[in-house]
């Protein structure tokens, strides 16, 4: 059997197994029968192991360089080095929607395991219906309009090869993953409001669903991070955000699933927000939804986006049913959401509300701002640009508002402010007032200033409530202060992992205010053997050289740096920048390198070259300062979220403790 064979029949019985799945589920919700909800369950891994072996079939495709089929014709090449033919399969469009459908039945899968244990019956057939309709969506989409396997009747003797801007970095194997897994796993908890809504049962979903949106959560921060690595290492042009709409895209799921985050807290504890809860997840749901479209459409010109395809308006037309099932059920049972108290502002609760809104306008922003120019050139004809400089004057603000609801929520109780809270935040403000004055005394701008500012303010604000709950502990059981830290770190997870996170988030916003505002660029032609003396550094240009490759051929201008003063302090070393030339572009493209230190980072770029006699380059550098900071601050909130989700941390009610009558 060939692998375009069996991925086409794999690819048509993982769509037979969701539809399947899909009639169970929704005779299990009708005729309330245990038995139809079994084989529901018992259909998931059938679908997963389909989707899984379709997935197989094209990875075998690519690595035996099958140009039989579509997608390995149009997306691989045999010269292609073995890592680039393992991370084709998600390289191009038919391919990424198969990534996406597998690991959607993997998610489905999941929650059949956990309906198989312990969710009640109420929600257990719609969540899993919701998660099966989802899957036939995009089975539907490969098997009727974008089919990965479609047959070459007169296969070439090589592919086109792959998009070299995704073979120019290992980072394409990570990247496009974790945004998939934040993506799908977002499907989760919009599937258990569904199933809530539909119940009419506005309570107990929300223990589960926010573990399952914290885990989509922590998959989409670690995509976003890499991808802002993947960019700075890749494009050459020194920076890591550049507000392309696809980055856009990522976003605003991001955004929003926050937004649920902070006020699913309020409805574990004070059974408040339960309409803005499902809304936020719906939404959440619904944006990845959109960054699809906008990626596989057609209708944005991106770096990141895939070309123009048939499944634009299959995409469009999920998107607005996602919209219409969410919103519509919510839009019935608004009536029937009864909050459990009133909110004071002057309380955590209200605290939480206002960062969720706060997060909520930031997405609604990126949105328009993102689909503006669409909308001009829709109805003018006209073509506009909505770029950075816009991004940045409205994020700014934004973002200085929710770094002080993010200090100023842990420290306030529930229900009320009492004096030792105003204490803490008076501590905060004073931390505040010396960060920007620190700033301001050396000379820092205002902006950078009142980020040194901001990010002690939300330390101060973690050091208290640790100290706090130190001083509690070890009063309480008699403990040294170091042991009731060691006690508290253990057994309140989800508090100590909030704390990490609130801290990489500060950490990266301050990074963020250094790197934007003080980065220096300067560009020359030096002749080999020149030296070029720059903001304290010494680049000797040592010749240049050139490299055939299997896939590529790459021009070569080692250079030797060293640091002259402090202000080039940790560049010294010998570097090889390059150019890569692929068959498949008429334009090379760059390989920077980047010397990363404490403080400053220094990026070579090598931009031209003599390509007659070798004399000759011209060099770029790119010094920013606490870039390297950005990269910590990403990983600590990604720990800090593993650090919440460790199974000691998850707190799941038991099939017991969920109430039985409506809720």
């Amino acid at each position: 059997m060939t692998p375009g064979l069996l991925g086409g029949i794999a690819l048509v019985g993982a769509l037979v197994f969701s539809l399947l799945g899909l009639a169970l589920a929704v005779l299990a919700h009708a005729l309330r029968d245990g038995r139809y909800l079994e084989a529901a369950r018992r259909t998931t891994l059938l679908s997963l192991l389909a989707a899984a072996t379709s997935f197989g079939a094209l990875e075998w495709a690519i690595l035996t360089d099958d140009f039989s089929v579509s997608y390995v014709a149009n997306h691989s090449a045999s010269v292609n080095p073995l890592w680039v033919k393992l991370v084709t399969p998600w390289a191009a469009l038919e391919g990424s929607i198969l990534l996406w459908a597998l690991l959607q039945t993997l998610y489905t899968w999941l929650v059949g395991l956990r309906v198989g244990r312990s969710l009640d019956f109420w929600r257990a057939p719609s969540a899993l219906g919701t998660l099966f309709l989802v899957q036939v969506f995009f089975f539907a989409v490969m098997v009727f309009v974008a089919h990965p396997f479609d047959k070459v009747p007169n296969p070439p003797a090589e592919g086109l090869g792959t998009n070299p801007l995704l073979q120019n970095h290992w980072m394409m194997a990570v990247h496009p993953v974790l945004m998939y897994l934040g993506f799908v796993g977002l499907s989760v908890p919009f599937a258990y409001a569904v199933a809530a809504m539909l119940a009419r049962r506005y309570q107990s979903w929300i223990f589960e669903t926010r573990w399952w949106t914290l885990v989509a959560w922590g998959f989409l921060t670690a995509a976003i991070f890499t991808g802002k690595w993947w960019s700075y290492e890749i494009l050459g042009w020194g920076g890591y955000w550049a507000w392309d709409p696809v980055e856009n895209a990522s976003l605003i799921p991001w955004l929003l699933a926050t937004a649920f985050l902070h006020t699913a807290q309020v409805q574990e504890r004070k059974g408040l927000f339960k309409g803005w809860n499902f809304a936020f997840i719906t939404l959440a749901f619904a944006a990845t939804v959109f960054g699809t479209f906008l990626t596989r459409s057609g209708v944005i010109q991106s770096v990141h986006a895939f070309a123009s395809g048939p499944v634009g308006v299959w995409f469009l037309a999920f998107l607005l049913g996602v919209l219409a099932l969410g919103l519509g059920l919510l839009a019935r049972v608004s009536g029937e959401i009864r909050e459990a108290g009133e909110v004071r502002w002057k309380s955590r609760e209200g605290a939480l509300l206002a960062g969720a809104l706060f997060f909520g306008t930031f997405a609604f922003v990126v949105v328009v701002g993102t689909l503006w120019p669409l909308a001009v050139e829709l109805l003018s004809g006209a073509k506009v640009s909505v770029g950075a400089p816009f991004f940045n004057q409205v994020s700014a603000p934004l973002g200085v508002f929710m770094l002080l609801l993010m200090g100023i929520g842990p420290v306030l109780p529930w229900r009320q402010a009492r004096g030792e809270a105003l204490k803490n935040l008076t501590a905060m403000l004073i931390a505040l007032g010396v960060g920007m004055l620190i700033g301001l005394g050396l000379g820092l701008s205002l902006g950078v200033s009142l980020a040194i500012g901001l990010f002690a303010y939300n330390l101060t604000a973690i050091v208290l409530m640790v100290a706090q709950g130190v001083k509690e502990r070890s009063r309480a059981l008699g403990l040294s202060p170091a042991q009731a830290l060691l006690e508290l770190v253990a057994r309140h997870r989800r508090r100590f992992g909030s704390h990490i996170v609130h801290f990489g988030v500060a950490l990266a916003a301050l990074s963020i205010a250094f790197s934007q505002t003080y980065r220096y660029t300067e560009q020359k032609t030096l002749q080999v053997g020149e030296v070029w003396q720059t903001r304290g550094l010494e680049v000797r240009l040592l010749g240049l050289t050139a490299r055939e490759e299997a896939n590529r051929f790459a021009a070569l201008a080692p250079i030797q740096v060293r640091a002259t003063s402090r202000d080039g302090w940790g560049s010294d070393g010998r570097y090889e920048t390059r150019l890569n030339f692929y068959p498949q572009m008429s334009s090379p493209l760059a390989t920077p390198v980047v010397r990363y230190t404490l403080y400053n980072d220094y990026y070579f770029v090598l931009m031209q070259f003599d390509q007659e006699k070798g004399q000759w380059a011209t060099l770029k550098i790119i010094i920013t300062p606490m870039v390297f900071w950005l990269w910590v601050a990403g990983g600590l909130i990604v720990l800090g979220t593993a650090y919440i989700l460790w199974p000691s941390g998850a707190r799941l009610p038991s099939r017991q403790a969920v109430p039985s009558a409506s809720d």
